[in-house]
């Protein structure tokens, strides 16, 4: 009995475990979440492998000046010079001191606060691209929410027209943030305008007003995504059974608030001077920021070329070879407006955010400036709005169709990376160089000269504390400014260190040995030097 008696204990134990196993709730990822996991996974994995096929371009790095020179307190000692530290910054209406409030003329330093976190885990100029990769990722979630359409159908969407992933990871603008402002703005005006209460409704309106203003402290000319944002607010209206007159006596409060949350805080900005006490504003007409009417057609020739020509993703960082297959963007996109018009339920929001993308067009269009990935982004964003909606209206495989047609391009780019052709100012030798430069520890013991922008502010943001950065275009054809510098690295007791790209003879001139005397060391990567002068003052090198 005994002997029976124990394995019968035995199996029906494990009876109850395999019962109890098989009540509790499996621990499962669904397909489709699975994929956006893998996605986002390889998402951040290519930002951070990208600097070894697409180099830095010159202006990955100028929206986060604010932040280099607040890092490095030994190059807000020096005098202003052009770009240089406190160059930029503005006196607040009855303030004293100046602020740090802009990066460049027209761009302000609010996109050094979100950076912040990455420039200070990563150390390294990969921290941009890992932070546009995420702000991609953020900006795919957002849109899901405030489109109503499916993960797949915005991450489809966004990746029709290559230009638009790349534009955030090689983000120039500063395109993710502006994004993210915008989409946080157009949720908020949708909350405010289904809010119960006032008092809700006129929290949200605020919200959406002062992401308003963010937005134009993060660049003026996020002014030309407002039109689209006053469009989708009266739609919202329009979509709840609610004329304009009937919003604007129950919402007063709401809309009152939302005003006042973006116009206080803009004029403020607006008003506040610079050095030489012209007003922020005045850059909206001494920036050439409108373009003469005969050259508007020109502009847009230019833009439209990121529509017609798919291998334009990253024009500034590398070119890559054309293939038959270019034109696919525009075909795919066609498609899927045309799919989204026969079949689709939402018609009129389509319509809408098509009709909103040309109307953006023709703003940036309006500008002499507009000609890079960064200018054709606001467009576009609003362009991809109604291709996420088009791709989700689809069967099941449809959305499959225009998801392996998008990789399908995608590959070719992939395959063309090998004979791309990169642009000296963005060659991977510069990112070489100043990694050396970096890892000699000669950022501390030089005073840097940059004739190049982009070098200036890689240096500016990256490497050791006690850096000391100096930019002047030009520099080599300057030997006032190359003797003014001189001085500078005399003063603080340091050699000075001068980047440049020219050809040796045309860098070594008799004007620079006149103003800086003979090298002292050299150090080149492929079409780029850095040169090492000895000032009187700093110490004796080793041979």
């Amino acid at each position: 009995m005994m002997r029976s008696f124990r394995p019968a204990v035995k199996r029906r134990g494990c009876s109850r475990l395999r019962v109890a196993a098989s009540l509790a709730p499996p621990v499962r990822i669904s397909g489709p979440r699975a994929a956006l996991v893998a996605g986002a996974a390889l998402l951040l994995a290519a930002a951070w492998l990208s600097p070894r096929a697409i180099p830095y371009n010159m202006d990955e790095f100028v929206h986060y000046h604010a932040l280099g020179c607040a890092s490095a307190p030994r190059s807000r000692e020096l005098p202003l010079i052009r770009d240089g530290c406190g160059y930029f910054d503005l006196r607040l209406p009855f303030a004293a001191a100046p602020l740090p409030l802009r990066a460049y003329s027209y761009i302000g330093s609010l996109p050094a606060a979100p950076f912040y976190p990455f420039w200070k885990l990563l150390a390294d100029p990969v921290a941009a691209r890992v932070q546009g990769a995420c702000f991609f990722l953020l900006w795919a979630a957002l849109a899901m929410r405030l489109l109503r359409v499916r993960a797949s159908a915005v991450v489809t969407a966004g990746l029709v027209f290559p230009v638009w992933l790349a534009t955030f990871v090689v983000d120039e603008g500063p395109v993710g943030l502006s994004a993210l402002l915008l989409l946080f703005a157009l949720a908020a005006v949708r909350r405010a305008l289904a809010a119960p209460g006032q008092g809700a409704a006129a929290a949200w309106a605020a919200g959406a007003g002062l992401a308003l203003f963010l937005g134009l402290w993060t660049k003026l000319v996020f002014a030309w995504w407002i039109p689209a944002f006053a469009v989708f607010a009266c739609e919202e209206a329009s979509r709840q059974g609610r004329s304009l007159t009937t919003l604007a006596r129950r919402r007063a409060p709401a809309l009152l608030a939302g005003a006042l949350a973006a116009l206080l805080p803009t004029l403020l900005l607006l008003a506040s001077t610079d050095r030489d006490g012209r007003p922020y504003a005045a850059v909206l007409w001494r920036g050439s920021l409108s373009a003469e009417p005969e050259d508007v057609e020109a502009v847009a020739v230019r833009l439209v070329r990121y529509v017609t020509d798919g291998s334009l993703a990253a024009p500034r960082n590398l070119t890559l070879p054309s293939w038959p297959v270019d034109l696919l963007p525009l075909l795919l996109s066609v498609a899927l407006l045309g799919a989204g018009w026969r079949w689709g339920g939402r018609r009129r929001e389509i319509v809408t955010w098509a009709g909103l993308s040309a109307l953006t067009f023709a703003l940036v269009a309006s500008s002499g400036y507009s000609r890079w990935p960064h200018h054709f982004a606001f467009p576009l964003l609003l362009l991809v709005f109604s291709l996420a909606l088009c791709v989700d209206g689809l069967p099941a495989r449809g959305r499959f169709a225009a998801a392996a047609a998008a990789a399908l391009f995608w590959a070719t780019l992939g395959a063309r990376l090998p004979s791309a052709f990169y642009p000296v100012d963005s060659s991977p030798d510069k990112d070489r160089l100043l990694a050396a430069v970096r890892e000699k520890g000669l950022d501390r013991s030089t005073l840097q000269l940059h004739s190049s922008w982009g070098t200036s502010y890689t240096a500016q943001l990256f490497g050791d504390p006690e850096r000391m950065v100096v930019y002047a275009r030009r520099a080599v054809e300057d030997p006032a400014r190359l003797r003014q510098v001189a001085e500078l690295a005399r003063g603080a007791g340091r050699p000075l260190l001068l980047f440049s790209s020219r050809r040796w003879d045309r860098l070594q001139t008799p004007e620079v040995d006149a103003a800086l005397g003979r090298p002292a060391r050299t150090w080149q990567f492929g079409s780029w030097w850095a040169v090492e002068y000895v000032t009187s003052r700093s110490p004796s090198l080793p041979p």
